[in-house]
């Protein structure tokens, strides 16, 4: 246990969690972050072309809203309800429904990701969430626009962090952040307690003030 980690979790009150390859993961779509993005490009037959935008833009210079732009004008005029057979039930990581219901009265619980709004928002009404912070994909008459709003850029996830503490009455230090990959990091820095959820990279892990395997070892940690 790294030093100073039980007076970082005794000031916890909110909790944001990650939800690709994290909150949730699509294991089954051969995506390399077990992303609902992924899955939805999975679900209209798109992998092979939104894999090789993943090459060129999954980079920190990169831009990812034009990245997201372009996934997203690919589903213009589909059909919403083709893509949900592949995107629900939401699969769920090890503990996280257990931990939604657990944790609730104790925490205020959330998502803060750059997945999009189908799943996100779907997890939170299933598990019972305070907020969700996601990228939105507009739809019309049952079909995708092919525009979206883009709420949670990928490398400035902590952008969001100012919003939360204002909303919820919170300080940085207050904050728990859950996350796998390279892009929670700047998450991570700022928030009281990071914790790694299967880390992706080495840097997560290193960063992390605690890793875990699943969500139940995050319950023995918060002692929930």
């Amino acid at each position: 246990m790294k030093k100073g980690l039980l007076d970082r979790i005794k000031k916890i009150k909110l909790i944001s969690l990650d939800g690709d390859g994290c909150l949730f993961s699509y294991e089954n779509v051969g995506s390399r972050f077990h992303s609902s993005w992924d899955a939805l490009g999975f679900s209209y037959g798109l992998k092979d072309r939104w894999d090789e935008r993943i090459n060129i833009f999954y980079k920190k210079d990169a831009d990812d809203f034009e990245w997201a732009r372009r996934d997203v004008n690919d589903l213009k005029g589909r059909r919403v309800e083709d893509s949900l057979k592949i995107l629900y039930p939401v699969p769920f990581c090890e503990g996280a429904k257990e931990f939604a219901e657990k944790s609730k009265e104790r925490f205020v619980r959330g998502v803060l990701s750059t997945a999009i709004d189908l799943v996100v928002y779907k997890s939170k009404e299933e598990l019972g969430l305070d907020f969700a912070f996601c990228n939105v994909l507009h739809r019309e008459n049952g079909c995708f626009t092919g525009t979206h709003t883009h709420n949670v850029p990928i490398w400035r996830k902590h952008e969001k962090l100012p919003e939360i503490c204002k909303r919820y009455g919170v300080k940085l230090e207050e904050i728990c952040h859950v996350g796998d990959n390279e892009n929670d990091i700047y998450v991570g820095r700022k928030a009281g307690l990071f914790i790694a959820l299967k880390p992706k990279k080495q840097e997560v892990r290193k960063l992390a003030h605690y890793t875990a395997d699943n969500f139940f070892d995050i319950m023995k940690l918060l002692k929930i």
